[in-house]
């Protein structure tokens, strides 16, 4: 059995800080045949690694816990086509009905596919495996903070993993990203396409770099395109180099995640980029859709439309921006947008019975309809579900929260 976050609230040692030496606390875990629930607080943020007499069974943290779990559904979607986007989102909605969300709320979303055989104990163990050699390639990075090992609350336990094992292939991992030279510190960075460097590439190449590269980190293109992140980013090498591609940090949560420290690794020794007149190739053969996607944004709030289209201000996305309730119900049917963003409180027809009207008709029953509004209860969240809502998001908002949305459902 393993535990969710009911555990935290008795028992387990006394909280202390100090200087983390995360491998050895792993490996002392390990050999002790180590039970419990090992929760890690590093300012503000947790990492939670689940142990069992000595195995790991999961590993989380409480950085975009959301997007990470998205990511590894997506890549195992290639192979389980019932893993499509509308399954994906029924199961994001099941953890966020919760009454009392779980730190391991992934873990038990998992074990729900593997009960409706959407998804075999293989496919199972392999997203498991995955998530947590993700957790723990950044918990290895950790230097200091509080740390505890809390008792049990009973979760079957479907899966364990040898904890040696399952650190060196993290860092296998880790050498692998520090070979690719100083100016990777992190999976998370995004690459931005410059047109004004001077390299060896026709006009079709560089408009399709610059579709692609639109503020999506290594990481999440890397699953977009269904790809080897390490092979997509040494791919790009060369136009970094050159100054075609530049690299920018991490958005917004993802900063907080430790970069990568060469002194930690001192074996580690970066690779020389070779000249290639393949740049970018791993670009140029993606069988992702080179398309401009067209977004309709329904708000009565000109501030809001505008703050929106600069969010989307890139040559992927037509953002077509409304003020008027009755004439977008109109410009809608015409325009077959290929999402919808849709404010709550609007005058005349409000959202949520904007929302009905379209999902009643039999050309928008699977357009993706995001609800926005200032409200943050359950309830208003239940009542944007009933109407036909495929998500919501809540006022103020982030680029990088917008574009997680476009990540979800349109790319």
């Amino acid at each position: 059995m393993m535990t969710s976050d009911r555990g935290f609230s008795g028992g387990g040692t006394p909280q202390f800080t100090e200087t983390l030496q995360p491998e050895r606390l792993l490996q002392q875990l390990s050999t002790s045949g180590g039970t419990g629930c090992f929760r890690v607080s590093v300012q503000g943020q947790q990492w939670f690694l689940y142990f069992d007499q000595g195995s790991i069974v999961y590993a989380t943290h409480t950085i975009e816990p959301g997007d990470r779990f998205e990511r590894h559904l997506r890549q195992l979607s290639q192979s389980v086509p019932a893993l499509d986007r509308e399954l994906r989102a029924q199961v994001r909605q099941q953890w966020e009905q919760a009454n009392t969300p779980t730190p391991i709320y992934e873990y038990e979303s998992l074990r729900w596919l593997l009960t409706q055989d959407i998804i075999t104990p293989e496919h199972f163990s392999r997203l498991v495996e995955g998530l947590i050699v993700e957790v723990l390639e950044s918990f290895l990075y950790l230097k200091s903070g509080h740390h505890q090992l809390v008792p049990y609350v009973e979760v079957p336990i479907v899966s364990r993993f040898d904890a040696t094992r399952l650190i060196q292939q993290c860092k296998s991992r880790i050498q692998q990203w520090l070979s690719l030279g100083h100016k990777i510190v992190s999976p998370f960075q995004r690459p931005y396409f410059f047109s004004g460097a001077q390299v060896n590439l026709t006009p079709e190449q560089q408009q399709r770099l610059g579709s692609m590269l639109r503020g999506f980190s290594f990481r999440h293109l890397a699953v977009l395109m269904n790809q080897n992140e390490i092979a997509l980013v040494r791919s790009l090498l060369p136009l970094i180099d050159k100054g075609a591609v530049v690299v920018r940090e991490p958005q917004h949560p993802f900063d907080l995640l430790p970069s990568f420290d060469t002194s930690l690794w001192q074996e580690t020794t970066p690779t020389v980029t070779e000249e290639s007149g393949d740049l970018g190739s791993g670009f140029f053969t993606s069988k992702v859709p080179n398309r401009t996607y067209r977004i309709i944004c329904i708000d009565d709030s000109p501030t809001m439309l505008n703050e929106i289209k600069r969010f989307l201000a890139d040559d992927a996305f037509e953002v077509i921006a409304l003020n008027d309730s009755v004439k977008a119900l109109m410009e809608v049917m015409r325009l077959n947008p290929d999402l919808i963003l849709l404010d709550v409180g609007m005058p005349n027809i409000d959202g949520y019975k904007f929302c009905k009207v379209i999902r009643n008709h039999e050309r928008f029953k699977s357009v993706p309809i995001i609800m926005v509004t200032g409200n943050t209860g359950l309830i208003d969240r239940a009542k944007a579900r009933l109407v036909g809502a495929t998500d919501y998001m809540t006022k103020p908002f982030t680029q990088a929260e917008l574009l997680k949305m476009v990540f979800q459902y349109l790319t």
